[in-house]
């Protein structure tokens, strides 16, 4: 038979369960150590020296000369406004490549006259890329100056005198003070409806107090008044006519299309005798 601490292990019958007679005594708690202080001013201190490598790390990463940024790549379709764009880049300093604001240097690229739209991208270690739509040139404004203007009205460059006859004259009697991108817009409009033999025969386009659009042809004296809104029909018709109107009424003065299918044509005076031309109406 077996036995342990006095009782049998395998006898037959219920087994009685009694406490032993020796004195137990107290267990100990089990479970995780309480944090003390110390820990807490360890964790402290761990935080700081972590904070401080931080810290000296960003700060050598923004002085080290390997992240300057020593070459600008500038990319675009004209050769002037991409050397204006380098100078205008290196005369500034670009500065460290990671700290450099692509944002701030696309909107200050794009005030610059000419240029329309700027693409920016860093290129690491030390390589700004600077892609520069230019803004296409449509028409000269005369305000003193002949500023040289897109679709837009957005200035290009300025000049003294025209220096291109591609590009029509626009002149306002109201100096532009008045309703300056609707006008520029309706100019736009006028001479993209018409054909490339008669849009180059534009050389000025007046903005009349009334509204109306006078127009100076190159190598024609004839002032033509036409409705802007109708200018694509209108300037057609008198190009088509105006051999016919010189050899019936002799040199003309103006001609006069703002009323649809009629034309009223004012002769040049022809002696000295007459104070002034003869106003008729042709249809």
């Amino acid at each position: 038979m077996a036995v342990e601490n006095g009782y049998p292990l395998n006898a037959a019958g219920a087994v009685v369960f009694h406490r032993s007679a020796r004195a137990v005594g107290p267990r100990g708690k089990t479970g995780k150590k309480p944090l003390r202080w110390t820990h807490f001013l360890g964790l402290f201190f761990a935080l700081i020296a972590l904070f401080l490598g931080v810290a000296q790390l960003y700060y050598y990463l923004i002085t080290c000369d390997e992240l300057s940024i020593k070459k600008v790549e500038v990319i675009s379709s004209s050769p002037e406004l991409k050397q204006r764009v380098e100078d205008y880049l290196l005369s500034r300093n670009p500065g460290n490549i990671l700290i450099c604001n692509l944002d701030y240097i696309r909107l200050s690229l794009t005030s610059l006259p000419g240029v329309k739209e700027v693409r920016a991208e860093k290129i690491l270690p030390s390589t700004l890329r600077v892609e520069v739509y230019p803004r296409t040139p449509r028409f000269y404004i005369h305000r003193g100056l002949y500023f040289l203007v897109d679709e837009e009205g957005k200035v290009i460059k300025s000049e003294t005198e025209p220096s291109d006859p591609a590009f029509p004259v626009l002149e306002d009697e109201a100096n532009f003070n008045l309703a300056y991108q609707d006008k520029v817009r309706l100019a736009g409009q006028a001479l993209d409806g018409l054909e490339p033999a008669a849009r180059q025969l534009i050389r000025r386009l007046i903005f009349k107090a009334d509204g109306q659009l006078e127009v100076e042809l190159a190598e024609d004296p004839v002032r033509v008044i036409i409705n802007a809104e109708n200018f694509q029909e209108q300037l057609p018709f008198y190009l088509a006519n105006r051999e016919a109107w010189a050899r019936l009424f002799g040199p003309l003065e103006y001609v006069d299309l703002r009323i649809q299918g009629r034309a009223y044509v004012k002769p040049l005076e022809l002696s000295a005798r007459e104070s002034r031309g003869q106003k008729k109406e042709v249809s």
